[in-house]
């Protein structure tokens, strides 16, 4: 959930910092994400047993990866999930936490897996595999002819950039007579606040072919990786973290296109992105303790206006518990420059995941990458590392680049296939390995916030886990090593990919 604009009033605008010089060649949910701890020799023995395992996992997806275009296509009818077409103020395939956790991006097609909205396009596959699915999701048409329903959702959660925090879900259903969507998100806690407002048209009772669309507005301020993390610590003055006010909206418009899945999006969106020291301040800063500059304006406040382009397609056998076929999505984000800042920047962002059944069993095969030509404002950078990223690294704790590749093989197994437990309904464990890199274009981002914390740039964390299938979505409790031998533990709801 995502989008809203109040929460946190319109600040005054005063310029606090130093005068930064420009560079003249300016180039261009989550309950418990990381704990951190240092490599014993317990953790060497499992670092390098998890090394070996995942050299196993590499030589086997090597004789299996000229096969997967074919894999995983053709007859069952399963509804796609809306919200992995079009999360709120989140990150665009960006590897870092989506949603309301971390809004980098002002738009997005990634992270809104998970919270019950479904739209009626169907996709045909042949011979699906039988396997668990959340009964609420069994007879959506079923929906359509129910009143509109209320439900408030809160639920307590802890990152390591925001520390202990929650949020609290208003949730408006069966609008209209196409099942429109009003939901508003409060979130609160040691290091954010904020708000997002988002009103869907999910095209449920459509054909299609049909179009729908989805408004938003949001206001969050908070810590950002970017500016943290790494093996120096550089802070605003007075050692006081830089915290990120986005204040925004956007609209986005979505036309199904073929028969298979294809959906073509549109849109545009505004954000007035500040820098601050605190969650109640109306104080700006463009700089931080050494001089580096946080924003483009010298003011420390910039205005971003967007159009954005995007193209997706689902042929998961499931949204929830999926072990067969693929899913592909391309987005570019093109700026238009406003305000003192004049940024001009186009992001490209693509990513493909590829489901690979065996026997009872699943490899996963994700690949992503993205690039920024232009202006690169340190706030809407690429940042590698976290739960949804490198396991084993904290959020941003590899680099910030104004490039990046990234890949994950996963190899999932049933442990128990028709669980008798309330509200769950099967069991799976995972292992798995991440790497990511910012191909050197740490230092092409202004104001180079990875450079100056000297973050590494690339790295690679191994690790295993269960997923528990609920009625509130997939439950992920997972443990990871890192190249640096750090340890993590993530506990998130939801499926990655």
């Amino acid at each position: 959930m995502q989008t809203c604009q109040v929460l946190l009033p319109p600040t005054p605008i005063n310029a606090l910092s130093s005068p930064v010089t420009r560079s003249p060649e300016r180039a261009t949910d989550t309950i418990l994400e990381s704990v951190g701890v240092n490599g014993m020799t317990a953790n060497i023995i499992l670092y390098k047993s998890l090394e070996v395992l995942a050299l196993v996992l590499g030589a086997t997806s090597a004789l299996l990866i000229p096969r997967l275009p074919a894999w995983g296509q053709g007859a069952e009818t399963t509804p796609l999930n809306l919200q992995s077409l079009y999360p709120p103020a989140g990150d665009w395939l960006l590897p870092a936490t989506p949603s309301l956790d971390s809004p980098q991006s002002s738009y997005s097609a990634e992270g809104l897996k998970g919270e019950g909205l479904e739209r009626g396009i169907s996709q045909q596959r042949p011979n699906p595999p039988i396997q668990p699915q959340r009964p609420e999701l069994e007879t959506i048409e079923e929906q359509l002819d129910e009143e509109p329903d209320f439900a408030i959702v809160p639920l307590p959660r802890y990152s390591s950039i925001k520390g202990i925090h929650g949020t609290l879900d208003l949730i408006l259903t069966n609008l209209g007579e196409n099942d429109h969507t009003l939901d508003l998100r409060l979130e609160g806690g040691e290091r954010t606040i904020g708000a997002t407002l988002r009103y869907t048209d999910p095209w449920l009772e459509s054909g299609a072919f049909d179009p729908g669309y989805q408004v938003r507005l949001f206001n969050t301020r908070s810590p950002e990786s970017q500016f943290l993390e790494g093996d120096r610590e550089v802070n605003l003055i007075h050692d006081h973290e830089a915290w990120v006010d986005r204040l925004g909206g956007s609209f986005t418009f979505y036309q199904p296109v073929t028969p298979s899945g294809v959906v073509v999006s549109a849109g545009a969106s505004y954000q007035r992105v500040a820098i601050r020291n605190s969650a109640f301040t109306d104080r700006l800063y463009a700089s931080d303790r050494l001089g580096n500059p946080l924003t483009f304006s010298e003011q420390g406040l910039d205005t971003i206006v967007t159009l954005n382009l995007g193209l997706f397609q689902d042929r998961r056998n499931s949204s929830e518990w999926p072990t067969q076929g693929y899913r592909f999505q391309l987005a570019t984000e093109q700026s238009i420059p406003v305000g003192s800042a004049d940024i001009l920047f186009n992001r490209l962002s693509a990513s493909f995941t590829q489901f690979v059944p065996f026997q009872n069993q699943t490899f996963v095969f994700n690949l992503q990458g993205g690039t920024i030509f232009g202006d690169v404002p340190p706030y809407q950078a690429f940042n590698l590392g976290g739960s949804d990223s490198v396991r084993g690294y904290k959020d941003g704790e590899i680099g910030t680049g104004q490039s990046y590749i990234q890949g994950t093989v996963e190899y999932r197994f049933p442990l128990i296939e028709d669980l008798d437990l309330p509200y769950s309904s099967a069991l799976s464990g995972t292992v798995f390995g991440d790497f990511a890199s910012d191909l050197g274009s740490g230092d092409s981002v202004y104001g180079e916030p990875g450079e100056v914390r000297n973050k590494p740039g690339n790295g690679f964390g191994l690790g295993l886990g269960v997923r528990l299938l609920t009625d509130f979505g997939p439950v992920r409790l997972e443990f990871a090593v890192s190249d640096q031998r750090d340890l993590s533990a993530i506990f998130k709801i939801g499926e990655r990919f």
